[in-house]
């Protein structure tokens, strides 16, 4: 248990990977990147398990109607998984036919006795399958996702919290160069804003983009009506007891707007992390060194040296890595949404590739990043050497604004001259490597104004740092801890 000013908590411990790169290797984007939930969510095989558990609750739903046995009804469900439907079989049979889902449910006929085998695929077209395959897989990895997202948000704000973070004085810098004074937690709970955005953004697409069908070739439920069924109801009840929604008149497939949705809401929130990622990168560079690593990775294979900063900075690299990526995926998303009424099958193969890769790329990044913010230190006499370079310049703002205040001085000057002035000295302490106050002291514009004391106040960098503890203390009130989404489906392991 850990306390931020009287609000105590546990501290957060980065989601663990789950996954062993030697012994999983083969779930693993290209052998190298996933998470345990997301090998468990995407991948060929697991694209057989999601069309199987789509199948199995049509014949449930058409159970309930009165159109199925129960005894057939229960011998299709007890076979429909990966245990009697051999992926190698079905590869197999695909070979032959060439058609996926006619591949699947020809090996899971071999399974069972021919009544229950006529059941399967009933009133559905293939695309009922794969569409309804997409929207459980995309309802898990958001479920999964935003525990990641959650997880690295909440180790950010304790980072931000933490006393050494929270009370030791940073240089903000714009356009490259040294800007304003705040402090080291201040910048990490823009990222915490920023990625509760992309978090609320998924849930909203979770409850709002996560779309199945069961309508038939062109989505009309000609072959529900033909067996005397309401197709329609048939379709809203199933989609009802899978926890995804459906459109009322789908084509074949249902928009691609709602596939680009989530692609969307998962390219953000890594462009977040990537930006969160360059922001350590900028710190950890050698030529500002605020922040650093434990000396725990081997940092070149030709230059041993690298080894004293911690090693490179892997992490960080490919998260933005990450996020180009999944950038590459978004556009291909769009470009998916155009396709010919009612069905082609341009999107198709797009759609089976990228999905796999942005799941199990993005979940990867989140938890890394989330390791790299906790095991960040802070180096704060490096950051008071920043300071130090600026010889207190970076309180020319707070002068220039006492300049104009006509209730601190009771001659204020015009705010194009006071800035000016302000300017002037700034230039002359680089000039002349003197601190800002100093030369404040000597002006007789703002010695004639103001008391040394009041100068030495308002030139004191590590005193103007603006609201900086005060957002901390309001974006942490407001997001720590805050859960979105249901997760009974992951097991929330933690680990280093």
């Amino acid at each position: 248990m850990t306390s931020f000013k009287g609000r105590e908590f546990d501290k957060t411990i980065p989601r663990y990977p789950g996954v062993d790169s030697v012994l999983d290797v083969e779930n693993l984007l290209v052998k190298r990147y996933g998470t345990d939930d997301s090998c468990r969510i995407a991948g060929a095989e697991k694209n057989i398990e999601y069309i199987l558990k789509s199948q199995a609750t049509s014949i449930d739903i058409l159970y309930e109607m009165g159109v199925v046995p129960e005894k057939d009804r229960d011998e299709l469900l007890r076979t429909a998984n990966l245990e009697y439907v051999k992926p190698k079989r079905v590869r197999q049979i695909e070979a032959d036919t060439h058609h996926d889902i006619i591949a699947i449910n020809t090996a899971w006929e071999e399974q069972v006795y021919p009544a229950a085998g006529s059941h399967i695929n009933k009133t559905r077209a293939s695309a009922d399958s794969t569409e309804t395959q997409c929207a459980l897989q995309s309802k898990d990895f958001i479920e999964n996702y935003s525990l990641s997202l959650e997880n690295l948000r909440d180790i950010i704000l304790e980072k931000a919290v933490s006393d050494e973070w929270f009370n030791t004085p940073h240089i903000n810098k714009t356009h490259g160069f040294d800007a304003l004074p705040t402090v080291a937690g201040r910048p990490f709970v823009f990222y915490a804003e920023s990625l509760q955005e992309g978090i609320d953004l998924l849930e909203y697409f979770y409850r709002n983009s996560v779309v199945g069908k069961w309508a038939d070739a062109t989505g009309e439920h000609h072959s529900a009506k033909s067996h005397g069924l309401d197709g329609v109801k048939n379709q809203e009840e199933y989609c009802k007891k899978l926890g995804i929604g459906c459109m009322i008149a789908p084509a074949q497939i249902v928009s691609r707007e709602f596939h680009t949705d989530i692609v969307y809401g998962i390219t953000r929130t890594q462009g977040t992390i990537a930006n969160l990622a360059q922001y350590i990168l900028d710190q950890r560079d050698q030529d500002c060194l605020t922040m650093k690593v434990p000396r725990k990775r081997k940092g070149s294979s030709s230059m041993p040296h690298k080894d004293a900063m911690g090693g490179n900075p892997i992490k960080e690299e490919q998260a933005k890595s990450s996020f180009n990526s999944a950038a590459g995926n978004l556009m291909t998303s769009v470009s998916s949404i155009v396709f010919k009424y009612g069905r082609d099958l341009t999107n198709s193969a797009s759609n089976r590739i990228l999905f796999e890769e942005l799941y199990k790329m993005s979940d990867h990044t989140a938890r890394r990043i989330a390791g790299a913010v906790f095991e960040l230190e802070l180096m704060p006499e490096k950051c008071v050497e920043r300071f130090e370079r600026t010889y207190g310049t970076t309180t020319a703002e707070n002068v220039m604004n006492h300049l104009i205040d006509q209730r601190k001085t009771s001659s204020p000057m015009g705010r194009k001259e006071a800035h000016q002035l302000a300017a002037d000295l700034a230039k002359e302490a680089y000039d002349k490597n003197i601190q800002y106050r100093d030369i404040c002291l000597q002006d007789k514009e703002i010695s004639s104004r103001f008391s040394e004391e009041a100068i030495k106040e308002m030139t004191d960098t590590f005193r103007f740092t603006g609201e900086s503890q005060r957002q901390i203390e309001m974006v942490f009130d407001l997001y720590h801890g805050k859960k979105s989404l249901p997760s009974k489906n992951y097991l929330d392991k933690a680990g280093g």
